[in-house]
């Protein structure tokens, strides 16, 4: 049952990460200038990037697993990622990797928050919040 919930979100799970990609495609093209000035910026842009295909690619990794272990649907388990007793080989492989990826992409999801983060405040003006702060001199 959960295999068929799973099928019914996929198309709304491919949307999102084409959306992701063309806003995040946008945000670049649209601070090229600042990422051309500012290397922190430029770092955080490429890891940020690194680590969205990685967290895509587990997200679609999940999905093959998930779709190859619907297969086995008649075998006993105690979970989505626990074999039962009596499940095939073949299912027990497949449970170890998807229990290996359920934590893996929320990992990345969690650092690429960080990230976003970082990025966030090597937007903000110093300069302007400096002179704000700083009494003259004159």
């Amino acid at each position: 049952m959960a295999s068929e919930g799973w099928k019914r979100w996929a198309p709304v799970q491919v949307a999102a990460l084409i959306a992701h990609g063309v806003g995040g495609a946008g945000l670049i093209l649209g601070n090229k200038a600042r990422l051309a000035g500012q290397p922190e910026g430029r770092a955080n842009t490429i890891v940020k990037l690194a680590l969205t295909g990685a967290a895509a690619g587990t997200t679609l990794y999940s999905g093959i697993l998930g779709k190859q272990m619907s297969k086995h649907a008649g075998e006993a388990t105690d979970g989505t990622t626990e074999g039962g007793p009596g499940a095939s080989a073949e299912l027990e492989s497949l449970q170890r990797r998807q229990r290996v990826l359920q934590w893996v992409t929320p990992a990345l999801t969690v650092i690429l928050i960080v990230l976003a983060a970082q990025q966030g405040e090597q937007q903000r003006p110093i300069a302007g919040w400096l002179a704000r702060v700083t009494p003259n001199a004159g």
